[in-house]
């Protein structure tokens, strides 16, 4: 097994940036997960581990106790049964795509349903059941993890993608996505990322939420789109204003307006002494409540998965997730947290 590395930066003897690199377990063909820890001055810290290019752990310092804000799993053996997909990268494309034969400029690929007669998560074809390749650098005051993996699966194309985690001393972490393709494909890649910000199991009902949008998806009965956008006010999709997300359950995608003067989302804590906020460079987000140990109708974990709108391709002004053949695409989403005693 690996020995722990780490590389700390300093200046003038003062730790700026710490980067761990360690083993996390062993798949069954014997290939080793490494997970990178990256901590800035503050202590916050974020884990990314290399099965899946898995978001593992964001954990703050927050009235000088640490506090996870992610709903997490410790040991790689949940993650290879991970049905809810908790911290995974997911490509090519995220989301439901309700055809599976597709002819894009010249390029023709089936893909295998999973999802009654529709894909989700690209089906077999995910980024989030393979090892990633992983490397950890320090840039002072920021330090990043960069995992990289070359697909050849259903989709059309060979595509070499990377997924880079990069946080700075504000509480800052951006995470970027990119791809380039040998044939015209499609690419719509996204974090499955699910948050709690009081710990793990608790109620979330109180958290608040606050979306810049002013529409959301009609869907059928299997969640596909069916090409119909609707108002959210006086509806329980208008998040306009922040509020607590009550019992209501959602597994459902907002149109971010594109307008907007601030970030796309924002989750704040019951007690509103932490707040999250995300934004990305695309024009939808998915918001999913959950309980993943299922045995209860108590929702602990909200998933906030920043994506160009579901089934974009299939749909007319949905926005555009086709990959041209050699040429590279970028997506970056940008998390911050704000603390009280940072105000």
């Amino acid at each position: 097994m690996m020995s722990e590395k780490s590389l700390i930066c300093c200046i003038a003897g003062k730790d700026i940036m710490k980067v761990v690199e360690k083993d996390f377990g062993q798949l069954p063909d014997g290939k080793i997960v490494t997970a990178f820890t990256l901590e800035n001055i503050k202590h916050t810290q974020i884990t990314a581990i290399s099965y899946g290019a898995t978001w593992q752990s964001f954990s703050v310092e927050h009235d000088g106790v640490k506090q996870e804000l992610l709903v997490q799993f410790n040991d790689l053996a949940a993650y290879l049964d991970n049905p809810f997909h908790f911290g995974n990268t997911i490509g090519r494309v995220g989301g439901r795509l309700s055809k599976t034969d597709y002819d894009i400029n010249g390029a023709h690929f089936t893909l295998t349903p999973n999802d009654h007669d529709n894909v989700l998560h690209s089906g077999i074809n995910g980024f989030d059941a393979v090892n990633w390749h992983g490397e950890a650098r320090n840039l002072g005051t920021a330090a990043e993890i960069n995992f990289t993996r070359t697909f050849d699966d259903e989709f059309a194309g060979q595509l070499a993608a990377q997924v880079t985690y990069r946080l700075d001393d504000e509480d800052r972490l951006d995470i970027i996505f990119s791809g380039v393709s040998t044939e015209n494909t499609l690419f719509n890649p996204m974090t499955h990322v699910y948050f709690n910000l009081v710990g793990k199991d608790q109620d979330i009902s109180q958290h608040k939420l606050q979306i810049a949008s002013r529409q959301h998806l009609e869907v059928d009965n299997h969640a596909i789109p069916t090409g119909n956008v609707i108002d959210n006010q006086n509806t329980k999709f208008d998040f306009a204003h922040l509020h607590a997300l009550g019992q209501e359950h959602y597994d459902d995608a907002w149109v971010l307006d594109p307008s907007r003067q601030g970030e796309g989302v924002g989750l704040t804590s019951p007690d509103e002494s932490l707040t999250l906020t995300v934004d990305s460079d695309r024009n939808g987000v998915v918001v999913f409540t959950a309980n993943p140990d299922d045995s209860s109708d108590i929702k602990t974990a909200l998933a906030i998965e920043m994506q160009t709108l579901p089934d974009a391709v299939n749909h007319e002004g949905f926005g555009d997730i086709v990959l041209p053949a050699n040429e590279t695409k970028t997506y970056t989403v940008t998390y911050q947290i704000k603390k009280s005693e940072d105000k």
